[in-house]
């Protein structure tokens, strides 16, 4: 039987995947995603806060994370042209910007994510 990971949280425990995904969406605050980004050398920038609510947002709405394209998309309108751009996002969120932000949002990974 594999270990359960976990991360604490101001005193509480939260059960994480193998790949350190939350195992309950609904656990999931602002805080968890500070933590979950810190266990991956990320501090959260404002940019990050905004496509981490985009991804929630999206992600209740349809039950799966935004594709990359929709999340270019936002990012053109809100940032501009120079910020739209995957290699912008994978800076952001290295590893895959749908795979980690997702994660840091504390969904579950997406279908298409190794």
């Amino acid at each position: 039987m594999a270990e359960i990971q976990s991360l604490q949280v101001n005193g509480v425990d939260y059960d994480l995947d193998h790949q350190g995904f939350l195992k309950k969406r609904l656990a999931w605050n602002e805080e968890v995603g500070v933590a979950l980004a810190a266990s991956d050398g990320i501090s959260l920038s404002d940019e990050h806060w905004e496509i981490i609510q985009y991804f929630r947002e999206y992600y209740e709405d349809y039950n799966v994370p935004p594709p990359m394209r929709m999340v270019v998309r936002l990012f053109k309108k809100r940032f501009g042209e120079e910020n739209a751009n995957s290699r912008y996002l994978q800076q952001l969120f290295p590893g895959g910007p749908t795979r980690t932000a997702s994660k840091f949002a504390g969904l579950p990974k997406p279908k298409n994510c190794k």
